[in-house]
């Protein structure tokens, strides 16, 4: 069974459940809308779901190809679409966009893909449906054109469309509209990473607006864009196939995302661009996502380009890409390291400073050092060492000094611009250094704090649920939101699957547990493992990936 056929099928599942979401009571004020969970009904997610029935009504292979009931919903659809529209001709995202020409775009570029397909199909049975479809891209398009929006990735969602509308319409205003946007200039770096930071969702969203940028203008620049971005995205995999998204600026922060999304855009982008290497990164993604039951979409782009799934077959991917890593992106203040079966990701500006996965075992770490207004440990900067990365930030321990002279102009407290007014006494320093180094099974790493002497200072590490975590001493199951303290020897955690994570050697001086306001929180979803010293000190940690117990207690 082809790709095609696959996503056809579970398609086809799909296209039945949205036939049974419609509203089509005559008496009904939302007649031709599609019912959500929860009840709800959004003017956007309806216009999704008409481009979902508009390319199964047009694609030969689906059983609704043509279908009657399918007519009748896309009609309804349709008639929904023009009275929710706004007087501007946009759509709502009713969560948070209103009237909103993005999320209109978004929309509409997804009826292109039903356009592209219909200008393709010359049977007598579809003729009817280019009339309502062309006037639903105008209208809309017209309210993108005149509208604004909120994020980068909006801009390119909003070119796309009103360059595909131009040629649709016939309307040189919305081509001219997106060249003004165009003009800005893409948000990409020379690493091929856009200004969001998002991993999980918006760097697939800008690398399908590129594409179709390419596609309405036929200015390679844009499909080079998706290719340097697609290329750096190997460097975020983990082993078990997923996206690292822990430094995400956006929504899919933390999320456990895979690579169902970025099949299309490695098989479209390397098709386009004649690149069979890069397109062949499609099947990994393929197969990856299946493997977790995530079913890649774009049935409309293989249906487009009927030579599309073949062409990323033709030769096989080069995984050492993917799992041999060592790169610094010193923009976004993250390094990855991969080594096989396991991965480490360290990071300036957060807390959760590192993560370690082998497998699908992962954990974090969290350094707690409460100095006056800082909680935690949040590396400054960001460098290369040999075989690794180094963070570090130094701290102040400061009090403030009472104001000389005639004094505040209020004794207001809160009126006071005491951050910025009043002279600090700066009583001492504490500087931490990590240095995170690769090694043969997984990382070395070196903690040393200098300056400040006496703080109880606190590694959280965070595992994941349902691993038996054991040492020399005790044996227990990891349950979402324990905690115990290490105080010596070795750790194993070990999960179903049989994925190990050692840390060697534990330790503890202290057994101080406060946690004051602003600080990283205990995960309720992970179980936190402490180790804790008093300043100033230096140890060695090695994060690793064989067993150093055996099987029997």
């Amino acid at each position: 069974m082809t790709h095609f056929d696959e996503i056809l099928l579970k398609r086809d599942a799909e296209t039945a459940r949205i036939l049974s979401r419609q509203i089509q009571e005559n008496e009904n004020p939302d007649q031709g809308a599609f019912v959500e969970m929860g009840g709800h009904i959004d003017s956007r997610h309806c216009g999704f779901f008409l481009s979902h029935l508009c390319v199964s009504y047009v694609i030969r292979q689906s059983k609704f190809y043509h279908d009657a009931q399918v007519k009748t919903a896309i009609q309804y659809a349709l008639n929904y679409l023009f009275r929710h529209q706004r007087p501007s001709g946009c759509l709502d995202l009713t969560p948070c966009n209103f009237d909103s020409a993005p999320d209109t775009a978004f929309t509409m570029n997804a009826m292109m893909n039903a356009w592209w397909l219909l200008e393709k199909d010359e049977s007598a049975e579809s003729e009817w449906l280019k009339a309502p479809m062309k006037r639903l891209i105008e209208s809309c398009s017209e309210g993108v054109m005149n509208g604004g929006f909120h994020t980068p990735n909006h801009r390119w969602a909003i070119s796309a469309c009103l360059k595909h509308a131009a040629r649709i319409c016939g309307r040189e205003d919305f081509s001219r509209k997106a060249d003004v946007y165009l003009g800005e200039g893409l948000d990409i770096d020379e690493n091929g990473e856009f200004a969001e930071r998002s991993t999980g969702t918006y760097n697939a969203v800008n690398d399908d607006q590129m594409i179709r940028l390419y596609l309405a203008t036929g200015d390679k620049t844009y499909l080079e864009a998706a290719k340097s971005n697609l290329l750096m995205m190997l460097s975020y995999i983990d082993p078990d196939g997923s996206v690292f998204t822990n430094n995400s600026t956006r929504q899919d922060y933390g999320k456990k995302v895979y690579l169902e999304s970025y099949y299309m855009l490695f098989l479209l982008t390397g098709y386009l661009l004649r690149d069979e290497k890069l397109a062949a990164y499609s099947e990994y993604c393929w197969e990856t996502a299946a493997a977790h039951d995530h079913m890649p979409r774009g049935i409309e782009w293989l249906a487009l380009y009927p030579d599309l799934e073949e062409f990323g077959k033709r030769v096989k991917p080069d995984l050492s890409k993917i799992e041999h890593q060592k790169r610094l992106f010193d923009k976004s203040n993250i390094a990855r390291m991969r080594k096989g079966d396991f991965s480490c990701t360290v990071m300036a500006g957060r807390p959760n400073f590192l993560y370690f996965q082998h497998g699908e075992n992962t954990l974090y770490l969290v350094i707690y050092g409460n100095v006056c207004d800082k909680r935690n440990f949040v590396p400054t900067s960001i460098t290369e060492i040999e075989n690794g990365f180094r963070v570090s930030s130094k701290v102040d321990s400061w009090y403030y000094k009472p104001f000389q002279g005639d004094g505040p102009a209020t004794n207001d407290w809160w009126a006071m611009d005491n951050a910025n007014t009043r002279e600090k006494l700066i009583a001492d320093k504490l500087t931490t250094t990590v240095d995170v180094s690769l090694v043969e099974d997984g990382v070395d790493m070196r903690i040393k704090t200098e300056g400040l002497d006496g703080v109880p200072m606190r590694l959280e590490w965070g595992f994941l649920p349902g691993n038996t975590l054991r040492n020399e001493n005790f044996v227990l199951t990891t349950v979402p939101g324990g905690s115990i303290t290490a105080a010596g020897g070795k750790l194993q955690a070990e999960n179903e699957r049989g994925e190990v994570l050692t840390l060697n050697p534990a330790f503890a001086s202290h057994f101080v547990q406060n946690r004051m306001g602003g600080a990283y929180p205990q995960s309720g979803e992970h179980f936190t493992v402490y180790f804790a010293a008093y300043t100033p000190f230096e140890k060695v940690i090695h994060i690793g990936t064989q067993p150093v117990f055996g099987m029997k207690l």
